[in-house]
């Protein structure tokens, strides 16, 4: 693994967000993880010691969970699409017993085959946690919580991905220009790809950074500020991807550091939208030889 894959394997970022429903405290409310590895299984308690807590609670209440795709709950997010298989996600139990101001801990799983059609996704998982109201004893129905996971699937260029109807696609999710020399010029080609069978055409825009979508939905890369001189950065600003049995459509990228430029790393955040489809990302990330 390269030393570049390597900090982007590390660049997890985990939210202290704690969601609180009808006397409910879960945490984490929310997560972001990227470059989620295919074909091995992503154990969160030994690869950053998380575990969905439950509490403490005020009273003895049992409390059912599961994984499912987030839209089966009425929830999207910007550039998100439904996680496909729920049973690639795996929760130490279905019920947790948990005592009066105790906390529950259920530890979780991920497995993602390792098919060429699942990498450079953006998904969205949802975990409904949910009080169980036992017949008879008098309580009232109790609102639980939702748990919205967002997941980035490993990048990788040259493959072709699995496209849901309104999903897009780019090979690869996110374009790497490393150790670039500031006053040189660096071109790269990437695919777009559509799960609609006719081809549409997008618009391309930078993500707004100060937006809701780029403040609780589309998060940066830990470590990677945002490029605050748009112009370093030359694509075309519409672009018509083909449909899904005509394979990919090319989408050029031009980047030009000022030879006085003395930015270490940024990131630039791209975003495809049509009418007839729902929007979609692609990060770009660079580093540079600054002294």
């Amino acid at each position: 693994m390269s030393r570049f894959k390597s900090i982007f394997t590390l660049c997890i970022l985990i939210s202290a967000v704690t969601v609180f429903a009808s006397g409910i405290s879960v945490k984490p409310g929310t997560i972001l993880i990227q470059e989620v590895p295919l074909g091995e299984t992503y154990d969160f308690e030994t690869r950053r010691g998380q575990k969905i807590v439950i509490g403490p609670v005020a009273t003895d209440k049992t409390y059912a969970l599961y994984a499912e795709p987030a839209s089966t709950g009425g929830s999207e997010a910007t550039g998100f699409f439904d996680f496909p298989e729920p049973n690639w996600f795996d929760l130490e139990m279905d019920t947790i017993d948990i005592a009066t101001g105790e906390e529950g801990h259920v530890a979780m799983w991920m497995t993602i085959p390792d098919d060429e059609g699942l990498y450079n996704h953006h998904w969205l998982l949802g975990i409904p946690i949910t009080p169980v109201v036992e017949p008879g004893t008098g309580e009232q129905i109790q609102i639980g919580v939702y748990l919205l996971y967002r997941i980035e699937t490993e990048a990788k260029a040259g493959v072709v991905p699995s496209c849901a109807r309104d999903e897009v696609v780019t090979a690869p999710s996110r374009m790497v220009f490393q150790d670039v020399l500031p006053g040189s010029e660096s071109s790269e080609v990437i695919q777009l790809f559509q799960g609609r069978d006719k081809s549409l055409l997008f618009n391309v825009h930078p993500l707004d950074p100060t937006s809701p979508v780029a403040q609780l939905t589309i998060l940066g890369t830990p470590g990677f500020p945002r490029l605050a001189n748009p112009e370093w950065l030359e694509y075309p600003e519409e672009v018509v991807i083909p449909g899904e049995k005509e394979g990919g459509g090319p989408f050029p990228i031009t980047l030009k550091i000022p030879s006085d430029a003395q930015i270490p790393r940024f990131e630039e955040i791209l975003m495809f939208e049509s009418e007839n489809s729902r929007p979609a990302y692609l990060r770009i990330l660079v580093t540079t030889k600054v002294n």
